[in-house]
Protein backbone atom coordinates (compact mmCIF):
# COMPACT_ATOMS: atom_id res chain seq x y z
CA UNK A 1 0.00 0.00 0.00
CA UNK A 2 3.06 2.15 0.94
CA UNK A 3 4.23 2.19 -2.62
CA UNK A 4 0.53 2.60 -4.24
CA UNK A 5 -0.14 6.09 -2.12
CA UNK A 6 3.56 7.26 -3.05
CA UNK A 7 2.42 6.97 -6.60
CA UNK A 8 -0.73 8.61 -6.39
CA UNK A 9 1.03 11.09 -4.04
CA UNK A 10 3.34 12.09 -6.88
CA UNK A 11 0.32 12.25 -9.42
CA UNK A 12 -1.63 14.44 -7.10
CA UNK A 13 1.45 16.80 -6.32
CA UNK A 14 1.64 17.13 -10.37
CA UNK A 15 -1.89 17.93 -10.80
CA UNK A 16 -1.63 20.97 -7.83
CA UNK A 17 1.82 22.19 -9.31
CA UNK A 18 0.12 22.23 -12.97
CA UNK A 19 -1.02 25.67 -12.92
CA UNK A 20 2.72 27.12 -12.33
CA UNK A 21 3.37 25.41 -15.72
CA UNK A 22 3.58 21.61 -17.26
CA UNK A 23 7.25 21.67 -17.26
CA UNK A 24 7.33 22.31 -13.26
CA UNK A 25 4.64 20.22 -12.45
CA UNK A 26 6.28 17.42 -14.75
CA UNK A 27 9.90 17.48 -13.91
CA UNK A 28 8.37 17.25 -9.76
CA UNK A 29 6.20 14.24 -11.04
CA UNK A 30 9.57 12.47 -12.57
CA UNK A 31 11.56 13.13 -9.96
CA UNK A 32 9.31 11.84 -7.22
CA UNK A 33 8.66 8.56 -9.53
CA UNK A 34 12.51 8.44 -9.81
CA UNK A 35 13.00 8.28 -5.42
CA UNK A 36 10.14 6.23 -5.65
CA UNK A 37 11.61 3.64 -7.98
CA UNK A 38 15.01 4.36 -6.66
CA UNK A 39 13.87 3.32 -3.21
CA UNK A 40 12.13 0.59 -3.98
CA UNK A 41 15.33 -0.68 -5.66
CA UNK A 42 17.28 -1.21 -2.87
CA UNK A 43 14.47 -1.88 -0.47
CA UNK A 44 14.54 -5.87 0.55
CA UNK A 45 12.00 -8.55 -1.46
CA UNK A 46 10.76 -11.41 0.23
CA UNK A 47 10.53 -14.22 -2.07
CA UNK A 48 7.18 -14.77 -4.23
CA UNK A 49 6.18 -18.01 -5.33
CA UNK A 50 3.18 -16.45 -6.94
CA UNK A 51 5.12 -13.46 -8.65
CA UNK A 52 3.60 -14.81 -12.07
CA UNK A 53 5.59 -15.34 -15.52
CA UNK A 54 8.82 -16.28 -16.54
CA UNK A 55 11.36 -14.12 -17.45
CA UNK A 56 11.99 -13.73 -21.47
CA UNK A 57 15.30 -12.53 -22.61
CA UNK A 58 16.08 -8.93 -23.36
CA UNK A 59 15.57 -9.70 -26.83
CA UNK A 60 12.39 -11.24 -26.70
CA UNK A 61 11.25 -8.27 -24.45
CA UNK A 62 12.01 -5.85 -26.61
CA UNK A 63 10.32 -7.14 -29.36
CA UNK A 64 7.33 -7.87 -27.19
CA UNK A 65 6.95 -3.76 -25.90
CA UNK A 66 7.27 -3.34 -29.54
CA UNK A 67 4.53 -5.53 -30.84
CA UNK A 68 2.29 -4.35 -27.47
CA UNK A 69 3.08 -0.42 -28.21
CA UNK A 70 1.75 -0.84 -31.81
CA UNK A 71 -1.17 -2.92 -29.97
CA UNK A 72 -1.71 0.38 -28.13
CA UNK A 73 -2.18 2.13 -30.87
CA UNK A 74 -5.00 0.53 -32.81
CA UNK A 75 -7.40 3.09 -30.79
CA UNK A 76 -5.92 6.02 -32.53
CA UNK A 77 -4.41 5.45 -35.88
CA UNK A 78 -8.01 5.39 -37.04
CA UNK A 79 -8.39 8.61 -36.61
CA UNK A 80 -6.87 11.30 -38.68
CA UNK A 81 -3.56 12.85 -38.41
CA UNK A 82 -2.81 15.76 -36.22
CA UNK A 83 -0.87 17.50 -38.31
CA UNK A 84 1.59 18.79 -35.38
CA UNK A 85 4.61 20.44 -36.85
CA UNK A 86 7.84 17.53 -36.59
CA UNK A 87 10.58 19.68 -35.41
CA UNK A 88 8.17 20.18 -32.17
CA UNK A 89 7.88 16.51 -31.69
CA UNK A 90 12.04 15.87 -30.99
CA UNK A 91 12.00 17.60 -27.29
CA UNK A 92 8.76 16.49 -26.60
CA UNK A 93 9.33 13.00 -27.29
CA UNK A 94 12.66 12.61 -25.31
CA UNK A 95 10.90 13.96 -22.05
CA UNK A 96 7.87 11.79 -23.05
CA UNK A 97 10.27 8.45 -23.01
CA UNK A 98 11.80 9.71 -19.74
CA UNK A 99 8.42 10.02 -17.98
CA UNK A 100 6.94 6.76 -19.51
CA UNK A 101 9.79 5.03 -18.27
CA UNK A 102 9.78 6.60 -15.02
CA UNK A 103 5.84 5.47 -14.54
CA UNK A 104 6.66 2.16 -16.06
CA UNK A 105 9.78 1.16 -13.32
CA UNK A 106 7.21 2.66 -10.39
CA UNK A 107 4.34 0.99 -11.54
CA UNK A 108 5.02 -2.12 -13.67
CA UNK A 109 8.69 -2.06 -11.16
CA UNK A 110 8.10 -1.23 -7.80
CA UNK A 111 4.39 -1.27 -7.52
CA UNK A 112 3.82 -4.32 -9.04
CA UNK A 113 6.59 -6.30 -7.18
CA UNK A 114 5.07 -5.23 -3.96
CA UNK A 115 1.42 -6.27 -4.56
CA UNK A 116 3.24 -9.56 -6.85
CA UNK A 117 4.91 -10.61 -3.27
CA UNK A 118 2.01 -9.65 -1.12
CA UNK A 119 -1.24 -10.66 -3.04
CA UNK A 120 0.15 -12.44 -6.46
CA UNK A 121 0.22 -11.10 -10.16
CA UNK A 122 -3.40 -10.81 -11.19
CA UNK A 123 -3.49 -7.95 -7.81
CA UNK A 124 -0.53 -6.60 -9.24
CA UNK A 125 -1.87 -6.07 -12.67
CA UNK A 126 -5.33 -5.04 -11.57
CA UNK A 127 -3.90 -2.37 -9.09
CA UNK A 128 -1.22 -0.99 -11.51
CA UNK A 129 -3.75 -0.61 -14.23
CA UNK A 130 -6.16 1.64 -11.45
CA UNK A 131 -2.64 3.68 -10.20
CA UNK A 132 -2.50 4.25 -13.93
CA UNK A 133 -5.88 5.24 -14.72
CA UNK A 134 -5.36 7.35 -11.84
CA UNK A 135 -2.82 9.50 -12.30
CA UNK A 136 -3.82 9.57 -15.87
CA UNK A 137 -7.18 11.32 -14.05
CA UNK A 138 -6.25 15.05 -14.17
CA UNK A 139 -4.02 15.43 -17.14
CA UNK A 140 -6.89 13.69 -19.47
CA UNK A 141 -10.06 13.64 -17.05
CA UNK A 142 -13.15 10.86 -16.55
CA UNK A 143 -13.06 9.86 -20.14
CA UNK A 144 -9.99 8.78 -20.47
CA UNK A 145 -10.36 6.36 -17.71
CA UNK A 146 -11.18 3.09 -19.31
CA UNK A 147 -8.67 3.37 -22.32
CA UNK A 148 -6.67 4.29 -19.70
CA UNK A 149 -6.96 1.25 -17.54
CA UNK A 150 -6.78 -0.77 -20.35
CA UNK A 151 -3.36 0.01 -21.24
CA UNK A 152 -2.65 -0.19 -17.36
CA UNK A 153 -4.02 -3.85 -17.90
CA UNK A 154 -1.96 -4.65 -21.10
CA UNK A 155 1.10 -3.19 -19.30
CA UNK A 156 0.68 -5.33 -16.13
CA UNK A 157 0.16 -8.55 -18.59
CA UNK A 158 3.52 -7.67 -20.56
CA UNK A 159 4.82 -7.18 -16.93
CA UNK A 160 3.84 -10.41 -15.92
CA UNK A 161 4.72 -12.17 -19.49
CA UNK A 162 8.31 -11.01 -19.95
CA UNK A 163 8.89 -10.85 -16.47
CA UNK A 164 10.61 -7.05 -17.26
CA UNK A 165 9.74 -3.55 -17.14
CA UNK A 166 12.22 -2.72 -19.90
CA UNK A 167 8.90 -4.08 -22.32
CA UNK A 168 6.56 -1.92 -20.66
CA UNK A 169 8.77 1.31 -20.80
CA UNK A 170 8.83 0.63 -24.56
CA UNK A 171 5.41 0.25 -24.86
CA UNK A 172 4.26 3.01 -22.94
CA UNK A 173 6.59 5.24 -25.03
CA UNK A 174 5.12 4.02 -28.55
CA UNK A 175 1.99 4.31 -27.59
CA UNK A 176 2.71 8.09 -26.31
CA UNK A 177 4.91 8.67 -29.37
CA UNK A 178 1.86 7.20 -31.94
CA UNK A 179 -0.85 9.09 -30.26
CA UNK A 180 0.99 12.37 -31.08
CA UNK A 181 0.34 12.18 -34.11
CA UNK A 182 -3.22 11.11 -34.07
CA UNK A 183 -5.85 13.49 -33.06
Amino acid sequence: MRVTALVLGAALLRAVLAPAGDGLSTAAFGACLLAISWTELKAPTRPSPASGGGKLSVVRGVVAGVMVGAILLAPVVTGRLSGRPLPDFWAWAAITALIATLEETAIRGALYRRWSEEAGPVAAIVVGAVVFALIHLPRYGVGAMPLDAAVGLALGGLRAVTGRVLPCAIAHTIADWGACFWA
